[in-house]
């Protein structure tokens, strides 16, 4: 996203099909802001990397979005959920774990309790490929840059981008030292720390830089147990080094050093709607001290009431954790040649997680108390890459790349209701699994530079990928002596290997209208290999092979994409637009059905067609505006499961989204002093959670304001900033889904509800 001195914001607006409230004050406010008088305020040119070399946003024939430093230094965002709502196409669900949250581009997504699948969504920082989605969900701090870049990737990203790319770029070291940090205070006793150093160690060859950082904060969900702590809190802490080291004018190295920790009493949510008693709850055998109620019951003993606005639960805190470490070391290398740069990526990474949670949202009750996972991955990876010029008309970037990951997980469900006849339930279920997967890639893309104008890109890469997984699950009773039911199937215990070859690519043709407007159009086709099923609920009856494992195969997009960009009026107006049309078969996705039953499921084919609108417009030196449209229209197009829903909408997947932010900028007094005030507003479209829609899983439209005000001194070396977020207090869901209750009563659901109304202060201070 293209930047403006001193400020940075970001809008979505709506086409005259949209509906939202304040849609006509707005459009005449950015009317009677487009042409003043006299300005002479300009926009800065960003330099992205979506095709693995720089160039400017302008010059980029692809869908990409960038959020910069100023970007977050402007809006004081920390987490990708904070970004989401400022990036068109751009979505995230979250879930009761981080290994199955999941971003999701232009409504495209997998994210997967099982860990034999990976996400449609690359998370790439600093070059390295996260072999876990969740691995990049730490806090955002130090940042260079973001892109989200749009539509299959797999090119120069690989087999896990068939969807798009997050590419974090952290800040290098720096040759002249400087340092920054600021603290943050706020709602829910909310306190931050973050700083960092850099500087030269020796002059013009070696530099270093250090950042850190510590977020802490209260639940923010309450609890209704007397005694017990507030839950879905934070804490977390993160440390990251780097050495830059340049001998000569021809050769780079960077050395990273990285660690991140997190102790979080996170993440469950909360109940939105209760469904009638239920007459196998009287009947259950565990019911030996009225430990088995109805959830009404539950929830009235309490004073809670389920509905939308509902921000309580009644859990003992020490049945919900969520603990993460994750750490990793990286080399790049850069050489310098006459005719071309080669680039060597080298990096290690380790990820550990150990969570649990109260899984039917009630201590009280005992029906399924306690869902939990241990969960570690080792990672390595390898890229070699060569990028440079044949002549004035051909240059190239290609390479070569090599992943492999272990992964082992255990993991056990608890249903502690017994009944004494068929399901029975009264069952523990534990899974040991374990996912290897080794992947390397041949990949290429060259630019034929045909006239002063036109140019032809084609690009493709050959990927070559084996997966093995192992799989052991048995059941046990929880009552001994009472009969027990397999609620997930019987005892399964299976060994897979896929080892799957693919060839993808694309060809884009970029024209030049003049040097400040460019149009694309492109095709391009993407592959993310196949997914082997071993969640908990891993159904024996979908394997194909005895002794084997569930399988899904791989997932196919293909992608035309129409884009437009220019800069108007001096260069104080910045339009990127895109028209797109993706089929995506095979996807690998995940649902909940109405009776909270969680399936790992492939659908034949998913049509996502829509339109992108990004502007930036800068009114005066001092004033600026930003805008995006997005229009999704997502549809099953064939499911073979599931005929009747083929043509309708696709779940979770909101059609219109906008966003809009201002930032002004002014002097106080003569002393040097400037103040800002900003604002930002994000609304979306109402959407349905479940596959196949139902009434109890709809997510109303809403919008959200957040307000910011604050003071800096001389050359902004000191500043203060006072940040309201969801000033109104809007109360709306993420997610909506059925619960444990629901394979009961066939209504009841819970919700992962966003932040209330946040107030905090931040002083920040630069050397």
């Amino acid at each position: 996203m293209t930047h403006v001195k001193n400020a940075h914001l970001t809008a979505r607006l709506t086409a005259s099909k949209f509906s939202w409230p304040g849609r006509g004050l707005l459009l005449a406010l950015i009317s009677s802001l487009l042409f003043p008088v006299q300005v002479h305020a300009v926009l800065e040119e960003v330099v992205v990397t979506a095709r693995k070399q720089p160039e400017t946003l302008l010059e980029t024939p692809v869908a990409v979005t960038v959020l910069d430093s100023t970007f977050f230094e402007a809006s004081g965002f920390n987490t990708m959920d904070d970004v989401v709502k400022f990036v068109p196409g751009f979505d995230y669900s979250p879930t009761n774990t981080t290994r199955a949250n999941g971003t999701k581009i232009r409504g495209i997504s997998t994210f997967s309790f099982s860990d034999g699948f990976e996400s449609s969504v690359a998370t790439v920082i600093d070059g390295v490929v996260m072999g876990r989605e969740a691995q990049g969900f730490f806090d955002l701090f130090d940042i260079e840059a973001l892109e989200v870049i749009k539509g299959p990737q797999g090119t120069l990203f690989g087999k896990n981008a068939s969807a798009g790319v997050v590419n974090i770029r952290t800040k290098k070291p720096d040759f002249e030292f400087g340092a920054a940090g600021d603290f943050t205070y706020g709602s829910f006793n909310e306190l931050r720390f973050r700083g960092s150093v850099t500087g030269p160690i020796v002059d013009d060859v070696l530099a270093y830089r250090l950042t850190g950082s510590k977020h802490e904060y209260d639940g923010k969900t309450d609890n209704a147990l007397p005694g017990q702590d507030d839950v879905n809190n934070k804490d977390t802490w993160s440390l990251r080094g780097k050495l830059l080291y340049t001998p000569t004018e021809k050769l780079e190295a960077l050395l990273t050093v990285d660690t991140v920790k997190e102790d979080n009493a996170c993440c469950i949510a909360t109940y939105r709607v209760a469904g009638e008693p239920s007459f196998l709850l009287g009947l259950a055998l565990n019911n030996t001290n009225n430990n088995v109620a109805q959830l009404q019951d539950s929830l009235d003993q309490l004073g809670i009431t389920p509905g939308p606005g509902n921000r309580t639960v009644a859990i003992f805190d020490d049945r919900i954790n969520q603990e993460s470490e994750a750490s990793g070391i990286a080399l790049e290398l850069n050489y310098e040649f006459d005719w071309a740069t080669l680039t060597s990526i080298t990096a290690w990474r380790d990820w550990e997680i150990d969570e649990f949670n109260e899984a039917d949202g009630l201590s009280l009750s005992d029906v399924n108390n306690r869902n939990g996972t241990e969960s570690s991955s080792e990672q390595f990876s390898q890229e070699f890459r060569l990028a440079g010029s044949i002549n004035d008309s051909i240059s190239y970037v290609g390479g070569l790349y090599f992943f492999d990951q272990d992964l082992d997980a255990d993991g056990t469900v608890f249903i502690e209701l017994a009944l004494p006849f068929p399901p029975f339930f009264n069952v523990a279920t534990n899974a040991r699994r374990t996912v290897d997967t080794k992947s390397s890639a041949l990949f290429g893309e060259f630019t034929f530079d045909l006239t002063e104008k036109v140019s032809l890109i084609l690009g493709g890469r050959y990927t070559d990928e084996e997966v093995s997984a192992t799989y052991d699950r048995v059941a046990t009773p929880i009552l001994a002596g009472a009969p027990f039911g397999f609620f997930f199937g019987p005892d399964l215990s299976g060994r897979e290997t896929v080892d799957d070859t693919n060839f993808s690519g694309r060809a884009i043709v970029r024209y030049f209208v003049s040097d400040d407007t460019m149009t694309y159009l492109s095709w391009s086709e993407g592959y993310k290999g196949a997914g082997i099923d071993v969640a908990e609920s891993s159904n024996a009856a979908a394997i194909t092979t005895p002794g084997g494992l569930p399988v899904l195969p791989p997932e196919i997009p293909e992608l035309w994409e129409f884009g437009f960009k220019t800069r108007l009026f001096d260069n104080r107006l910045a339009i990127n637009a895109v028209l797109f049309n993706q089929s995506v078969e095979d996807v690998q996705a995940i649902s909940t059905d109405g009776q909270g039953n969680t399936t790992n499921l492939s659908i034949d084919e998913v049509l996502s067609r829509g339109l992108e609108l990004d502007l930036q417009y800068a009114a005066t030196d001092n004033l600026t505006f930003s805008a995006t449209v997005t229009y999704l229209d997502v549809t099953f197009e064939e499911f073979v499961e599931r005929p009747d829903i083929e043509g309708t909408a696709y779940f979770d997947v909101p059609e219109k989204a906008i966003s809009f932010t201002s930032d002004y900028r002014f002097d106080i007094g003569a002393a040097g002093y400037t103040g800002f005030v900003r604002g930002e507003y994000f609304w979306q479209s109402e959407k349905n959670t479940s596959l196949g829609g139902g009434a109890n899983r709809d997510v109303g439209s809403y919008g959200l304001l957040n307000l910011r005000a604050g003071v800096s001194s001389p050359d902004d070396k000191y500043s203060v900033t006072i940040s309201a977020e969801n000033v109104t207090d809007q109360d709306y869901p993420s997610f909506i889904f059925g619960t444990s209750f629901s394979a009961l009563d066939g209504v009841s659901t819970a919700q992962y509800l966003g932040d209330p109304a946040i107030y905090n202060i931040t002083i920040g201070a630069k050397f």
